[in-house]
């Protein structure tokens, strides 16, 4: 991957100070998970992302599909992901999330999910997840999903391995898995509302590159980005493919 970035990305404006030799990224995704990555150009940027991270105060969103329906469980007043769940999807409303706290290799492991839509396929039921990983365990969501909710993902070939003959059609589980890091929430690194003119009434607060969409705001001195994705077209194909259930 590191080797790929300089053909994906400009390189930072000349005279740029502490520019890196070479884009890093500041996480890492599983191999066999899609989406966003978070990628510095600058020594600073990669500083303070590392340290958003460590923090816990960035924001992922994943997208999955997974065998069967996961079962709801009540949640305590302290279990909710007020903490993670970013001030624009509070309308959503609370009880839709679910909670696993189950530790990972004797470490704490937390993650929140809620099922968007039910499918049916060949009588075999597949759910649209969407998660939020408060802890970033080794394969964290594949493992809480497979292992504490016995729901593993669609073309996971370690926890799904066995079932996908009799689950979705052999082409589509060999598509990959259907894990996609679809949304991003984070504070830029750099810019700060009282640095910069850029939040006049000039400026839009959205733009659509690729498909996807970054939207920007300011929260206090800081400076919110909000990022998303398209989901990867196998998403939409095992979609038609199956019949839509009601929630």
């Amino acid at each position: 991957m590191k080797e790929l970035l300089p053909y994906a990305l400009q390189p930072p404006s000349h005279g740029v100070d502490n520019a890196l030799a070479m884009p890093e990224a500041a996480h890492r995704l599983d191999k066999l998970t899609s989406g966003l990555l978070l990628v510095a150009k600058t020594r600073p940027s990669l500083r303070h992302l590392s340290a958003q991270f460590r923090s816990l105060a960035i924001e992922k969103t994943y997208t999955a599909i997974c065998y069967s329906v996961p079962k709801a469980t009540n949640m305590n007043e302290n279990a909710h992901p007020i903490d993670i769940v970013s001030q624009n999807e509070k309308e959503f409303g609370e009880d839709n999330w679910q909670l696993i706290d189950e530790p990972l290799d004797g470490k704490s492991a937390i993650t929140f999910w809620r099922v968007l839509k039910q499918f049916e396929h060949k009588n075999v039921e597949l759910s649209l997840l969407e998660m939020k990983p408060k802890t970033g365990r080794y394969r964290q969501l594949r493992r809480h999903m497979a292992k504490t909710k016995g729901c593993p993902l669609v073309g996971d070939n370690v926890f799904a391995k066995g079932i996908e003959k009799d689950g979705v059609p052999y082409h589509m589980a060999k598509l990959g898995l259907f894990l996609c890091s679809s949304a991003v929430r984070f504070e830029h690194p750099y810019y700060k509302v009282s640095e910069c003119n850029e939040f006049d009434s000039n400026m839009p607060s959205q733009f659509s590159p690729g498909g996807g969409q970054v939207r920007f705001h300011p929260e206090g001195d800081r400076v919110i980005i909000n990022a998303s994705i398209e989901l990867p077209q196998k998403f939409a194909a095992l979609h038609n493919e199956t019949q839509i259930k009601p929630l």
